[in-house]
């Protein structure tokens, strides 16, 4: 197991700019406003130069007064678990104070470890700020690492710390290669849907904040699992809103970003939808994000307790003690047909999507959620012989010859075949790709998925032309 790095501090001593000078990714969300960084943001990170692997962790700032907010009440509990867990604790404090936050920051790390942190004095931007932290540390009686983030200076300083403390650990791992065939799921939601208690259970532990505030999420954080014998990156995604509706240059403006970013480096996406609400709007558009992209797509329906619940109130009332367990699992069973139905209604262009339905209370069909990813996964790089699509080509055309959108067009299609997987690409070669009917095209469509399945992922059918219409595609 790699070994865990994490920088804890008070809130706006500059640790999410510091994570991200650290690890040269813009990873963790940077703003002024105290509470920006709520979850534990995790980067594997590789350091060349001395030739190891740890985990880097960007935990959000710790405000023992605001007794209140739960927001604030939440991040200490969840930051003191990570101090509890850390291998190193990179402790960030500003180069010229030191608050009565930073004393009972200091009384909480020498409460779970005694020597395993090490002190670094941020927004020393010049060597007069240096001289003066240096001439401060008296009062502190720490031993500190004077960096700026804003200038990159004196951070190579603290790495080189870093690995000497964990080499002479023994805790120096080193990945040799990354694993690339690792899964790397993504979700997607609108607020309030139930997402990150889906993210605990599926993970196993509290990973990320779990409130019923809205707009708690704001990081796209990744966790890395095994379930089986799979292996899997989790890509915990902020929400994604139109960034014509949040306005610019803020925080919730960047959380998008970094969920389109997410959404582009996802094999796998789920879209969690409220059971109980139905699908919305909302829902469609990130929906259609996703088919943008040619992701594949899972739909998760959480709550599915909720509905439930509400339905077997309802059969208490209408049949008191006459309804048996054997009739509501046959209701029960109906109801999520019924769902299915109404989902197909709203989103009738994506016949191939799956649906789970989901708890996160209960941890129901959470293996279920996995179990499908694996699947979809195969399906994804699956890949068909030429002499197999071409001879079931000829059955399709011979009980369904192609469809015109003129009477005057008799469109042709000469041969097909699959040229790339991830997502599956078939190309056709035909007469003239403008004389296909588009029911047509979804015809063959559909025809390929009952005959081979690819199930849950989209598919790219182009069509190229031939002889005088050589060079048109659609």
């Amino acid at each position: 197991m790699l070994a865990r790095v994490t920088i804890i501090g008070r809130p706006n001593v500059g640790k999410s700019s510091f994570f991200n000078m650290f690890t040269g990714h813009k990873i963790a969300i940077v703003d002024d406003t105290a509470g920006t960084t709520r979850d534990i943001s995790e980067y594997e990170y590789f350091d060349e130069k001395h030739d190891l692997n740890y985990i880097l962790a960007d935990s959000g700032g710790l405000d023992f007064w605001s007794k209140e907010d739960e927001v604030a009440e939440d991040i200490v509990t969840r930051t003191e678990q990570a101090i509890a867990e850390s291998d190193l604790l990179i402790w960030l404090i500003e180069y010229d104070r030191f608050t009565d936050l930073d004393i009972r920051i200091s009384s909480l790390i020498r409460k779970h470890k005694a020597d395993n942190f090490v002190v670094v004095a941020n927004k020393a931007d010049n060597e007069d700020m240096t001289m003066q932290a240096y001439s401060e540390a008296w009062k502190w009686e720490l031993e500190f690492f004077p960096v700026s983030t804003s200038h990159n200076k004196w951070i190579a300083e603290v790495k080189r710390f870093v690995a000497k403390y964990l080499t002479k650990r023994w805790l120096n791992y080193k990945i040799e290669e990354e694993q690339e065939w690792a899964i790397k799921l993504a979700l997607l939601w609108r607020p309030n849907v139930g997402k990150s208690s889906l993210i605990n259970a599926i993970v196993g532990k509290d990973r990320v904040m779990v409130k019923d505030q809205s707009w708690t999420t704001r990081d796209s954080i990744d966790t890395k699992f095994q379930h089986g014998e799979n292996e899997f990156t989790l890509i915990d995604t902020a929400w994604i809103r139109r960034l014509s509706k949040i306005g610019t240059r803020n925080v919730e403006n960047w959380s998008v970003m970094r969920s389109e970013r997410a959404l582009k480096r996802a094999d796998i996406v789920w879209v969690v939808v409220d059971g109980f609400d139905g699908i919305v709007q909302q829902d469609l558009s990130i929906i259609s994000r996703v088919i943008e992209e040619k992701k594949w797509l899972i739909i998760i329906v959480n709550k599915w307790d909720k509905v439930l619940e509400k339905t077997t109130r309802t059969w208490s009332k209408v049949s008191p003690g006459e309804v048996d367990e054997a009739s509501q699992e046959k209701e029960k069973s109906k109801m999520m047909e019924r769902y299915i139905q109404y989902l197909q209604e709203k989103i009738d262009f994506l016949p191939w999507v799956s649906v789970i339905f989901t708890s996160a209370i209960d941890k129901k069909r959470v293996d279920e959620i996995l179990k499908r990813a694996v699947e979809i996964h195969a399906e994804r790089f699956k890949r068909v012989k030429t002499s197999i699509v071409n001879n079931f080509l000829e059955q399709v055309i011979y009980k369904h010859p192609p469809t015109g959108n003129k009477k005057s067009h008799t469109p042709k299609i000469y041969y097909w075949s699959q040229v790339t997987v991830n997502p599956p690409k078939f190309v056709f070669t035909v007469s003239n790709p403008d004389h296909f009917h588009f029911s047509y095209k979804r015809y063959l469509e559909n025809k390929i998925r009952d005959n081979f399945w690819f199930n849950g992922t989209p598919m790219i059918l182009e069509y190229r032309g031939r002889g005088k219409h050589a060079g048109k595609v659609k």
